[in-house]
């Protein structure tokens, strides 16, 4: 996994708690790397989970709603680091469509190693249908980075997982409009 990534998640962790939280996180964790990350290295993906795994305990709050708010906050992230993946896109649906052919190809023209896991958007009228997978356990960081993405373009949707989806390997998201209120159209 690449070292933005985790760096990102301590920065997150920074920002949303503190850094003596973040130094305890990484103390807790017991982390090979001791929480020292740079943004091209690489690093094993269970030191994601250590970090979130021991946040978790520290905060009382659960893995899975840690890990999908860690995701909101690294689309806001991605579009500073990563402007010209943003560039030209002015609605989520198509952006999270191209995903997967455009996104994750340029991701590769830079990290040569890197794994990227597989998005599959289908625009279904005036739905997205999103289906991710990967070796990874990170759906609940992809649900929360779709829903980061949706924010990022002011686009009045609602996101929904598929709660029967297969576990954190993979995810089903559906991106509906958002229901007028009081019967507006």
């Amino acid at each position: 996994m690449k070292g933005v990534v985790l760096s990102e998640l301590v920065r997150f962790v920074e920002l949303r708690f503190s850094p003596e939280i973040a130094d305890a996180m990484i103390g807790k964790s017991k982390v090979a790397s001791d929480g020292a990350y740079t943004s091209v290295g690489n690093y094993p993906h269970q030191e994601a989970l250590a970090l979130i795994g021991a946040l978790a305990e520290m905060t009382d709050t659960s893995a899975p709603e840690l890990a999908e708010a860690y995701g909101f906050w690294l689309a806001t992230r991605f579009v500073e680091l990563y402007p010209d993946m943003f560039a030209g896109y002015t609605d989520v649906r198509t952006f999270l469509k191209d995903v997967d052919s455009k996104m994750h190809m340029e991701v590769k023209k830079l990290y040569v190693d890197a794994q990227t896991p597989a998005v599959i958007a289908e625009i279904d009228g005036e739905a997205l249908n999103i289906v991710y997978s990967s070796h990874r356990p990170f759906a609940d960081v992809a649900f929360g980075l779709i829903k980061g993405y949706v924010d990022h373009f002011k686009e009045p949707l609602f996101v929904e997982r598929d709660m029967g989806d297969t576990g954190p390997h993979t995810g089903r998201f559906f991106l509906r409009r958002a229901a007028p209120v009081n019967g507006a159209t």
